[in-house]
């Protein structure tokens, strides 16, 4: 299979009632409307799929290609497809939210569960995001039920190019100023704490999952922002910043021609212009759009000098054994 560009899908309007302008005045994006939150750039999602722009399967779903040859693009017969990446702009602050795992997810909602990491592309200064809870000896119940759950909330101030991995059980939300390039399952199994009071077009407020929330959040789970770890390779360097079960994300910091061999299906998103080539083809990638590499791709390089985003999913083992002791660097590794 050749390299495929993507053509995004877009969650806006009342569905995104946070989000900005910047995917289409910064990024280019060919957005429905001025307030987009999301750009889905790889997605399976039902109504919410991702189309293939060159080759074979042009103007096609990634569900088409998918049932076309399932195991030659993703290079597991692991199904649903398990990644879903997303590029969004927070004018506003998202709702405090919560994930749950597979098991909780299965079981209530029949679908996955959502892991989910961060890079930030860009923070207006003062910008935050909430990242977990505040260490405390209240159980979170108490806290929420005498209305003081905003105040658990653990703020950080990010920087661009600074990775947060967010595990299922993990309470977040998205600060207004800040876009990031998101990794996750591909699963839409959210349940919203707190939603900042807004109320959509009929003047009620958004639903509310609160015993859903308390159920799956893992009130101890305290983390910081990942450190990563670099491996220089033939054109260039490669920052892991997480490899657990469900993923693995990195920057490819490009200088030259760069090959890209992966056991699984790739996803490359650069941050300025380059090219990107494989046995019988090349093509231009413009600043923030995304390939998909498909795992039975041969040949395929990326060229330029520039920072590129990229996630596949994970060889722990390989990984592990590569970085030695920085493993403890890379999030869900060890």
């Amino acid at each position: 299979m050749d390299i495929m560009k993507m053509g995004p899908k877009y969650r806006y309007g009342e569905s995104t009632p946070w989000g900005g302008d910047n995917l289409r005045l910064l990024f280019g994006k060919d957005a429905p409307e001025d307030r987009v939150g999301e750009s889905l750039e790889v997605s399976a999602l039902k109504d919410l799929e991702s189309v293939i722009l060159n080759g074979q399967f042009a103007g096609r779903t990634l569900t088409d290609a998918l049932e076309a040859d399932y195991e030659g693009l993703t290079g597991t017969d692991k199904k649903p497809f398990p990644l879903l990446l997303k590029l969004l702009d927070a004018r506003e602050t998202l709702s405090v939210q919560v994930h749950p795992g597979d098991e909780y997810a299965s079981v209530h909602d029949g679908k996955l569960g959502k892991t989910e990491a961060w890079m930030v592309l860009s923070a207006e200064p003062g910008s935050r995001i909430a990242y977990g809870l505040k260490p405390t000896d209240e159980p979170l119940d108490e806290i929420v039920k005498q209305g003081r759950f905003e105040e658990a909330l653990n703020w950080v101030y990010p920087r661009p190019g600074e990775v947060y991995y967010i595990p299922h059980g993990c309470v977040h939300a998205l600060g207004g100023g800040v876009m990031v390039y998101e990794i996750q399952q591909s699963s839409d199994a959210t349940y919203r704490f707190w939603d900042w009071g807004r109320v959509g077009k009929d003047g009620k407020p958004r639903e509310l999952h609160t015993q859903k929330a308390l159920d799956v959040t893992r009130p101890g789970l305290h983390l910081d922002k990942v450190a990563g770890a670099t491996i220089l390779c033939e054109g260039g360097s490669r920052t892991h910043y997480v490899c657990d079960e469900n993923f693995a994300l990195m920057r490819l910091n490009v200088c030259g021609r760069m090959p890209l061999s992966f056991r699984y299906m790739a996803f490359i998103t650069p941050a300025g212009p380059c090219k990107v080539g494989w046995e019988g083809g090349e093509m231009e990638l413009e600043p923030f759009s995304t390939a998909l590499i498909p795992a039975s791709c041969r040949g395929a390089y990326v060229e330029g000098r520039l920072p590129v985003m990229c996630s596949t999913l994970p060889e722990q083992e390989e990984l592990r054994k590569e970085l030695g002791y920085r493993a403890e660097n890379v999030a869900g590794l060890l």
